[in-house]
C-alpha cells in the first residue's frame, strides 16, 4: 500500500512540475502584449441582436489575449430596446466598450485612447 501511495504522490508531483514548466515557458515565449493600437472594433447592431453579448465577449477576449485594438464600439443602427439594454450592460461591465449612434460615431473615433 505504501508503494501505491508513493507512486501517486510522485505522479502528482511530476504533473505539477510539468504544468509549472509549461506555464513559465508559455509566459516567456508568448508574453501578453500590454500596448494596444489606436484601432477600434465597431460592432453594428440592428433590430434584435441575439449574438451581441457573445460577439463583444469574444472581442474582449481577443483584445486581452492579442492586444489588437484599444476599444470596442457598439454602433446602434436601429437596435430594439432589449438589445440597447444588453449593450448598456456590456458598456457598464467594461470601460473599453462604448455604445453610440451613427451620428456620434465620428466623435467616438476622434476621442481615441481608452474609454
Amino acid at each position: 500500500m505504501r508503494l501505491l501511495e508513493d507512486g501517486a504522490v510522485a505522479a502528482l508531483a511530476a504533473i505539477g512540475l510539468a504544468t509549472l514548466l509549461f506555464l513559465l515557458t508559455s509566459a516567456v515565449v508568448h508574453p501578453r502584449r500590454r500596448g494596444t493600437l489606436e484601432a477600434v472594433a465597431v460592432v453594428p447592431v440592428r433590430g434584435g441582436a441575439e449574438k451581441l453579448e457573445h460577439t463583444v465577449r469574444a472581442l474582449e477576449r481577443s483584445r486581452y489575449e492579442e492586444g489588437g485594438f484599444a476599444r470596442i464600439v457598439i454602433l446602434d443602427c436601429g437596435a430594439d430596446e432589449e438589445t440597447k439594454t444588453i449593450a448598456a450592460l456590456l458598456c457598464r461591465d467594461d470601460l473599453g466598450v462604448t455604445l453610440c449612434t451613427p451620428q456620434t460615431l465620428a466623435r467616438e473615433l476622434e476621442r481615441g485612447g481608452t474609454a
